[in-house]
């Protein structure tokens, strides 16, 4: 019973009721569930959560797998190679709201992105294709939802790898369809990196909505009146910080 499973033929990644159906019935789950928790004792598979299981011991390619979506904000600056430091959490935009993962000494934090699942492309990592938001839907992503951003990160990014112009292009296209309160952000916080004519285009739309509005949470400092918005996170000291 021990060597009725052959590790080279298993998926990469696979849950228990999908390995069973593949097999076609020729052993119970509970043969399987023996199967697996031995060769997970053995260090040749990792057990990700109840029932699921991955050959590769890459905690983005179970993330990606697992949940899903896409990797993405400063998890995403990482696999682009303007982030020096892995952090303790990596960020996967999914498409509903899922549960958070500890594995490989790691923290998947699963970031609900079920209306904005578009703008990734394929990152190569070790032989493997991982799922990753592009450069531009990175540094939207950030200003879309600032609970999950690190802003230092961000600015860091920017300043060592500036975006292009089809890059800032291909910003505008997602803050073009986002709510007042991303456009207000986006324009406020790239104010001064961002080339002129994308601040003006920004800065037309943020007039569109009457209501103030505030970076993160409900705290009146730091308004900008040219953006109606209240920088309570004090972003401009990140910018100048980089």
């Amino acid at each position: 019973m021990d060597n009725f499973i052959n590790l080279e033929h298993l998926p990469d990644t696979f849950n228990i009721n999908g390995l069973s159906k593949l097999m076609h019935g020729k052993a119970s789950k509970r043969m399987l569930n023996y199967a697996i928790a031995k060769l997970v004792k053995e260090k040749k598979l990792i057990k990700v959560k109840n029932g699921t299981y991955s050959k590769v011991g890459d905690v983005f390619y179970i993330a990606n797998r697992v949940y899903g979506g896409y990797i993405g904000f400063s998890s995403a600056l990482y696999l682009y190679g303007l982030k020096n430091e892995l952090d303790a959490v990596v960020y996967v935009c999914t498409k509903s709201s899922e549960k958070k993962l500890k594995i490989l000494d790691k923290i998947i934090e699963p970031i609900n992105m079920s209306e904005q699942q578009y703008g990734t492309q394929i990152v190569d990592l070790s032989g493997k294709d991982i799922i990753v938001s592009t450069y531009p839907k990175t540094i939207f992503d950030m200003l879309a939802k600032p609970k999950y951003a690190n802003y230092f990160d961000m600015y860091r990014a920017m300043t060592i790898r500036p975006l292009s112009r089809i890059e800032w292009k291909e910003f505008l296209f997602y803050v073009k369809s986002a709510n007042i309160t991303t456009i207000r952000r986006a324009g406020y916080a790239t104010e001064g990196i961002a080339p002129k004519w994308l601040t003006k285009k920004l800065n037309q739309l943020s007039k569109i909505g009457y209501r103030t509005s505030f970076f993160f949470k409900h705290k009146a400092k730091n308004y900008s009146s040219k953006w109606s918005i209240f920088d309570d996170l004090s972003m401009k000291s990140w910018y100048n910080g980089v």
